[in-house]
């Protein structure tokens, strides 16, 4: 049921219920007029008739009844006179006071008090009769009544056009909004409602617009951050990607590095030593054979050390912890005055080939900012697993960075940031100048390997 019908329902009870008390108060108000009138036109009658007695005595009967036919009715009062031998001599004429009509016998019944008889001896054995008739005093307070009810009736229903038309032009903004609501509903939220007529309804209308909008902004940013979140996702793929790629054709050349030019190196060396041994005499020949033996052995280190950079061939025969150990062990051998200690946990089970490469680049990269950029005394490896996720801290007591938006895109800081996002972890870097840096890595191992 609507709210228009629920107030136009109440009022029109409300009404009614007005409108039944109003006749209520009117016929108690008619059932005392009623009764004071009888009883006062019963008094005035006996007062008229009572000389009557004192004239029964010295005339006849028929003088009386004449005299009574003289007088006509009194109002709400029957009259009859009797003889000695019962017979009646004058009965009240009808009332011609709306003659003819009469009350409903229930109205009659309501406001009609109880009837009053008084019998009068008069001489020469007649009796006089006098009886209460309040009919012509009911029909007066029945025809009041209907006045009273036809006006009420108008107010009635004047008064309920009136409120249904007031309510509807009232309830008419709420209608607007509850469709607002709806359309919100069918998914419509760039639905606005326009200026409602009314304080309340105004708010209303305003707080909608203002609820509508929010919602819409916030759809529409979780719609961005679903849509940064996907193409970050997928530039973390790509990335990741790349990086296996990258890392393949590494291990690839490190391999023909190590095995074909590490070959050829070896023939040529072996060569050198030949032609050396047969060209004992001739000095310009051992002096050119000499500058080829310490070329191929020049070369056969460099190969040796570029080896490692592209692909540390611990990682794939000692695992991830070993690995690591080596690099800081070659770190310490080329570096002096700098303080190296690791704290490096057994991992279990073995990470995934791009987990263990990107944590071994990422340490990689840390050891070699910090020796080369931060002048440490002091450097300190971490790696362990926490929590389903691999941890790395690589923290030094060196210059620190400097405190400038500029430095997160310095020092390969986003190289390394990149890799630890790729495999779906995160990099905090703790630093400021004077104070050190450390750099702390998390990555969960339970990210699928990157497609290659």
């Amino acid at each position: 049921m609507s709210l228009r019908i629920k107030l136009h329902l109440l009022i029109a009870v409300l009404t009614l219920v007005l409108v039944a008390t109003m006749v209520a108060l009117f016929v108690g108000d008619t059932r005392r007029s009623v009764g004071e009138e009888i009883t006062a036109s019963s008094r005035i009658a006996q007062q008229l008739l009572s000389r009557l007695i004192l004239v029964g005595a010295q005339d006849g009967l028929d003088d009386i009844a004449e005299y009574l036919r003289g007088l006509g009715r009194v109002r709400s009062n029957d009259i009859v006179l009797y003889d000695a031998d019962g017979r009646a001599l004058y009965h009240s004429p009808e009332p011609t006071y709306k003659a003819g009509r009469s009350a409903p016998d229930w109205f009659a019944h309501w406001v009609q008090p109880t009837p009053q008889t008084r019998s009068i001896e008069i001489g020469r054995g007649g009796r006089l009769v006098i009886r209460s008739e309040a009919s012509r005093a009911v029909l007066d307070g029945w025809d009041d009544l209907k006045r009273l009810l036809g006006v009420a009736l108008a107010l009635f229903a004047a008064v309920n056009v009136i409120v249904y038309v007031v309510v509807g032009r009232a309830v008419t903004p709420f209608e607007r909004i509850l469709r607002g609501l709806r359309e919100m509903e069918r998914g419509d939220f760039h639905v606005r409602l326009p200026a409602l007529r009314g304080r309340e309804a105004g708010a209303m209308g305003a707080a909608f617009n203002h609820m509508a909008e929010a919602i819409e902004s916030n759809l529409e940013a979780r719609r961005e951050a679903a849509e940064s979140a996907a193409r970050l996702a997928a530039q973390r793929t790509l990335t990741g990607a790349l990086h296996a790629r990258i890392e393949e054709e590494r291990r690839a050349l490190a391999r023909e590095l190590h095995d074909e030019l590490g070959q050829q190196v070896t023939a040529i060396r072996s060569l050198a030593l030949a032609i050396a041994r047969r060209a004992e005499d001739d000095a310009a020949m051992r002096n050119a054979v000499q500058a080829l033996t310490a070329t191929a052995n020049q070369l056969y280190d460099s190969m040796h050390a570029m080896v490692p950079r592209l692909r540390p061939l611990a990682l794939d025969s000692l695992g991830l912890v070993d690995a690591v150990a080596d690099l800081v062990d070659d770190w310490r051998l080329r570096t002096t005055g700098i303080r190296y200690e690791t704290a490096l946990a057994p991992l279990g089970d073995e990470p995934g080939d791009a987990v263990r490469i990107g944590a071994y680049r990422i340490v990689q990269e840390a050891l070699s900012n910090a020796v080369r950029h931060a002048r440490p005394t002091r450097i300190e490896v971490r790696v362990a697993v926490e929590d389903g996720a691999l941890a790395i801290t690589v923290a030094d007591d060196g210059i620190g960075l400097p405190d400038t938006p500029e430095h997160a895109g310095r020092f390969g800081l986003r190289g390394m940031r990149e890799r630890a996002e790729a495999l779906g972890g995160g990099l905090q870097i703790a630093s400021a100048p004077g104070t050190g840096c450390t750099v702390r890595v998390r990555i969960p191992l339970d990210q699928p390997e990157p497609p290659r």
